[in-house]
């Protein structure tokens, strides 16, 4: 199972990344023109992202529609970010062929914006390592977000693909949890999602309880007992 940040802000990714062991950083156009610093080039902020990142893996998009163009924009970014990259390519006719390219010359690639099973079938076929369903926007038709991505995790472990689906895009730590419990092998998150998936009222409560237990018996942390023990 792999977590993998939704940002382009260097902080979010510099603090998130100390404090808990994820498998890489996500970016779209959408993310970077919202988060990247204004004094700050495409190339600074990529290569910045980069360093912030060490070896993880790092996702980041085309934004040409035509096949030659994406895989132009690929190259780039390739050259740009450096290491461990896989170029998002929308699921559009033109993605495709630019993925069935670009993964012939050994290029990571991920379909992004996938919608349907078949979308990630063919991202399969085309060669690419991930297929990106955005949850909440399939949820926003009328549809089951989480249950698309679990048929589509399905269908390519079903016929033998390699292919892992990156689910995205999610409104509540309910969908996130959904797409987990139905085998979906990789999810992207905001750093304030991270946040609602970790901390539960229950958890909080039994602590407060902890706590509370504690001090009734004693005035002093765990710590300090310890160390004074330690010097009798």
């Amino acid at each position: 199972m792999r977590f993998f940040l939704d940002s382009a802000n260097p902080t979010t990714i510099k603090d998130t990344l100390a404090v808990l062991p994820l498998d890489g950083v996500t970016t779209n156009p959408t993310i970077i023109a919202r988060d990247m610093p204004d004094y700050m080039s495409l190339g600074a902020e990529l290569k910045l992202i980069r360093e912030l990142c060490g070896d993880r893996l790092v996702f980041a998009q085309v934004t040409s529609e035509d096949a030659d163009g994406m895989i132009s924009d690929a190259h780039e970014i390739v050259r740009a970010v450096g290491g461990r990259v896989s170029i998002k390519l929308p699921a559009i006719p033109s993605g495709f062929t630019a993925a069935m390219k670009l993964a012939g010359e050994g290029i990571s690639v991920t379909i992004t914006a996938a919608y349907t099973t078949s979308q990630a079938i063919l991202a399969a076929k085309c060669g690419a390592d991930y297929v990106a369903p955005y949850i909440s926007h399939i949820d926003n038709l009328s549809l089951d977000g989480p249950a698309v991505a679990v048929q589509m995790s399905d269908m390519l472990k079903l016929h033998g693909f390699g292919t892992t689906v990156l689910a995205a895009s999610f409104r509540t730590a309910s969908q996130v949890e959904r797409v987990i419990a139905g085998g979906v092998g990789a999810v992207t998150v905001t750093a304030d999602m991270l946040g609602l998936l970790m901390a539960h009222p229950g958890t909080r409560n039994e602590v407060d309880k902890f706590n509370e237990n504690w001090h009734k018996r004693f005035d002093k942390p765990i710590c300090e007992m310890l160390t004074v023990n330690a010097s009798i």
